[in-house]
Formats: C-alpha cells, sequence, structure tokens
C-alpha cells in the first residue's frame, strides 16, 4: 500500500525496509530511528529513540512601570537587577514507535521538560503522546489517542524539526490542552493529488468534571460548563502549492531538495466550554490562518519561513493550567530564516493584543542555528527581547494599573536526537 523508500537499490536488508516502512506507515519519518525488534513476516517493528535539549540561558529583568514589583518567575536575578545563569534541561525525552501490521503503528513519548530550571530538578516525567495510527489509504489515516491538536501547522510540528529556538508559545492559547495535547480521534490524509491536505479531529476539551472554582457572596456560583459532555472539534485545511508534507509531526525545517510552500487554515470548537464576560458560559471558536515555506535555491543554499494569525474568541475555562484569555486575543508571529550549508540566520518576532488592553506582548528574537547533523545534532543561539503591558485591575483602593515587563534573554541550546 505505500511504497517503500528503498524502491530501486538493491542489497538492502529486509529488516531495514521494515523498519523503515513501520516508520513511513506512522508517518512520523524519524531518520535516525533505532530498530529493537523486527518481524518481518507479521509486519511488526520496535523502534525506540531519544530527545535531548540542553539549554543555558541568561535573562535580564528590566521591570518598568507601576505596580511592577518583581520580575516574572525565572527572568533575571532576585535584586531585579543583575542577570540570571541558568543552565537546565529544557527537554528530555524517550520515544516508542512501530508498527503492529502493515497498516496499524503507534507512538508513545514522555518528557521531562525544564528539568533543573532555577535550580528545581523535581520536574515529574510524564506521558506527553500517546496513539494508534490506522491508514487506510493516504488518502485517509486515522489517529486515536493523545496527541498535538491539529489547529495550525505550528501546533503540529514536532520539537525535534523546529526551526526557532522553540515554539511561539507566548501565542498559543487554549481553553483546555495538555501542552498544546487533547484526547481524542482525528482523521487526516492527502487528497487531488497532493495538493490538499487534512486534519480533523473529535477532541475531549472542557469537561464539566472540573469543577469552577467557589465564588465567596453576595456573588453567586457560576453554572458549570459543558454539563451535557460535548466534545471539541478541531482542524486544518492545507493547500500544498509545491510539495507535501505527509508526516504526522510536520517540522520547521525539512533541509528539502524541492520546494514547499503551504498556506492553512484552522478551527477550534467546543459549546458551553467557556465563560464569557458575563460570567455565563458560551462556545469557544477560534481561527487559525497560516503559511509555510521552504524554498532551496541550491543544494546548500535555501529560504524557509513561515508565518501564522491566530485570533481568540472572548471566554476562558476553569481548567487548571488553562492559558486563555478572558477578553480574547489576536496573536501573530512571522519568521524567516536562511540556510547556508549547515549556518542558518534566523529572525521572527512574536505579537500578541488581548482585548479591552489586558494583554499585550511583543517579543523579537534574532539567532543563528548550527545543523551539525541536521536536525539529529545541532547547535542554536538566540537572543530576544520581550516587552510585556499587562492591565491590572482596579480595586475599591487603587485605580486601574498597568504593569509593564521588559526583558532581556539570551539563550544556547545543543539537541541529540536519534
Amino acid at each position: 500500500m505505500l511504497g517503500s523508500p528503498f524502491q530501486g537499490e538493491v542489497n538492502v536488508k529486509p529488516q531495514l525496509i521494515l523498519a523503515t516502512l513501520a516508520t513511513s506507515l506512522f508517518a512520523v519519518n524519524y531518520a535516525n530511528a533505532y530498530p529493537v525488534f523486527v518481524d518481518e513476516e507479521k509486519g511488526i517493528a520496535v523502534n525506540v529513540g531519544a530527545l535531548l535539549q540542553p539549554w543555558f540561558q541568561t535573562t535580564v529583568a528590566a521591570s518598568e512601570g507601576q505596580g511592577s514589583t518583581a520580575p516574572p518567575p525565572g527572568i533575571g536575578a532576585p535584586d531585579r537587577k543583575s542577570p540570571s545563569w541558568d543552565f537546565f534541561i529544557r527537554r528530555a525525552r524517550l520515544m516508542l514507535w512501530g508498527s503492529v501490521n502493515k497498516e496499524l503503528s503507534y507512538f508513545i513519548e514522555t518528557d521531562q521538560p525544564n528539568l533543573g530550571k532555577g535550580g528545581n530538578f523535581t520536574v515529574p516525567m510524564f506521558v506527553q503522546d500517546a496513539f494508534l495510527t490506522y491508514a487506510f489509504m493516504p488518502e485517509f489515516k486515522i489517529d486515536f489517542g493523545l496527541m498535538l491538536l491539529p489547529f495550525s501547522h505550528h501546533t503540529v510540528e514536532g520539537a525535534t524539526g523546529l526551526n526557532a529556538l522553540d515554539y511561539h508559545a507566548d501565542l498559543i492559547r487554549f481553553p483546555a490542552a495538555f501542552v498544546f495535547r487533547d484526547v481524542g480521534v482525528q482523521f487526516r490524509g492527502l487528497l487531488l493529488e497532493d495538493m490538499l491536505y487534512y486534519r480533523v479531529g473529535i477532541f475531549e476539551g472542557v469537561r464539566n468534571a472540573v469543577v469552577p472554582p467557589i465564588t465567596p457572596p453576595p456573588v453567586p456560583p457560576r453554572p458549570p460548563l459543558n454539563e451535557t459532555g460535548l466534545p471539541r472539534i478541531t482542524g486544518q485545511v492545507r493547500f500544498n502549492l509545491m510539495g507535501s508534507e505527509p508526516d504526522f509531526f510536520l517540522k520547521g525545517i525539512y533541509f528539502s531538495a524541492k520546494p514547499l510552500v503551504s498556506i492553512g487554515f484552522g478551527m477550534d470548537y467546543q459549546p458551553n466550554a467557556v465563560y464569557k464576560l458575563n460570567g455565563q458560559p458560551g462556545a469557544y471558536f477560534a481561527g487559525s490562518i497560516d503559511a509555510f515555506a521552504e524554498y532551496p535555491l541550491s543544494a546548500d543554499d535555501e529560504l524557509i519561513g513561515q508565518a501564522n494569525l491566530f485570533m481568540y474568541p472572548e471566554g476562558a475555562s476553569t481548567i487548571p493550567g488553562t492559558n486563555s484569555l478572558p477578553a480574547g486575543a489576536t496573536a501573530f508571529y512571522a519568521q524567516a530564516g536562511f540556510r547556508h550549508k549547515f549556518i542558518e540566520p534566523l529572525v521572527f518576532v512574536d505579537y500578541l493584543k488581548a482585548k479591552n488592553n489586558t494583554l499585550t506582548i511583543v517579543a523579537p528574537h534574532a539567532g543563528v542555528n548550527f545543523w551539525v547533523i541536521k536536525h539529529q545534532f545541532n547547535v542554536k543561539v538566540d537572543l530576544g527581547y520581550r516587552k510585556a503591558d499587562t492591565l491590572v485591575a482596579a480595586t475599591m483602593t487603587t485605580p486601574a494599573t498597568t504593569l509593564t515587563t521588559k526583558d532581556i534573554l539570551g539563550t544556547v541550546q545543543a539537541q541529540v536526537f536519534f
């Protein structure tokens, strides 16, 4: 059903073909997978992998403005004058993936993020991805389990294949999500001779099992969210203008020999999933528009760029850890790089504007990526500036004020992935 990438070659071990078939079937496309078990007759393959991203980060807090009393956590030293110097493990992941037969594959991944950041070594390890994939054909595949939400190109990019230093996390806001993930079932595939790529999923989302916080009298308690347990629907449609990206985990850079150009439209919807500003439950409906381009100029040179506009509605949930904004927001990022052999200068800017001026973030970055062995081993250097204006609500004794923080961040990341 799926052709082997080794077609046309000779003297290739059947075990290697089967392991590669399992990788292609699941579409993770981890080129350096290590097969630990292969049963060619039954179509079974087991691969293991690991991702390690140690960071060195120095941060300088330059907070100012009325109401500013302390730098954000992890920014600057406690005296608010000196820089901080922090060595930590941004990501430490163990991965297991493969196939049960020629149609059914699986992926399981653990993570222990920010280990040692700020001296904290009590970070737990947890299961971050765990899902099955049944591939009927390239036009129709089903994923079932805990997976990345298909809201945009960026939200389904794997951490191993990012082009910028990290995710644009300031801009990705969900009323319910577990590190950009949720449990559900997803349908995806390529249509119209690979010109159209779709992902549509039905997920758990906000559930009434999460009890709203008790509010003191005389304010009446808020009604529960999503009493009927209706599911969440998230999806995107991509139009491939040049090339295609069939993998489950997309990438910010492919080192492609052929041009890859696409535009995507995404949505995230769940009824009665958030509290509106009037305190009543209402529907959550967010939108996304993005573009991705990787254009090789020669074997050694290429242009890489992407941009994304996020539109978030009014409303927030009571899910612990949610980062949705009660007033809603518009967010945007754009990034561009030029790779010559293994060196790539890169710039990007993040922008978020919440409604009613409750939060504004502007964050330009510039850096250089050293792709020593492409995704398997690389070093990224990044210098960023982040300004955030947060509206502090008025109280009975103080008027509304704006807290402004201005911070400088310098980061060096090494990545080893196999």
